[in-house]
């Protein structure tokens, strides 16, 4: 019979080499995006992760990447990723994760995810709403013309 080390320590090595980790041993982190809503092509975007533990390495995971896409180590329990001149292929949903820097398979549950949509306002759609905007001045300008053409009644 085997001692109940042999046990523990064949389990461990058995983990190891099927890959599995200790996720969620940590409590889920927090996110956010600043601005938020709609980015234009070119414009800035900062994501934030923050945690409830010193020391550990941040990770940011983009839908669809397959792998974290960067990682920090913060000296505090907060991270910033700044994206300084937005792309399309920023757009997505991000989340993230923290771990030990030591050891990577220890990590906390993902966070909720947070969506940046990058929208491209070209020249042309720059020009439709400046052409909207003088058809309106137009309209306005006819109805006040015939509001004070009209002869008005007097009882």
């Amino acid at each position: 019979m085997a001692s109940a080390l042999t046990v523990l320590l064949l389990s461990c090595w058995l983990a190891g080499l099927t890959g599995v980790s200790e996720e969620g041993s940590y409590p889920k982190p927090s996110i956010s995006v600043s601005p938020g809503g709609v980015i234009p092509v070119g414009g800035k975007v900062t994501i934030r992760c923050r945690h409830q533990l010193l020391g550990k390495r941040i990770l940011l995971y983009k839908d669809g990447a397959g792998n974290y896409v960067t990682h920090t180590d913060p000296a505090g329990s907060e991270a910033e990723f700044p994206i300084t001149s937005a792309r399309r292929e920023h757009g997505g949903n991000y989340t993230c994760h923290y771990a030990d820097r030591t050891s990577p398979t220890t990590h906390s549950e993902p966070s909720n995810p947070v969506q940046i949509i990058v929208a491209d306002f070209t020249h042309a759609n720059i020009a439709r709403l400046g052409l909207s905007a003088a058809v309106l001045l137009v309209l306005g300008l006819i109805l006040t013309e015939a509001c004070y053409s009209r002869p008005w009644e007097v009882s």
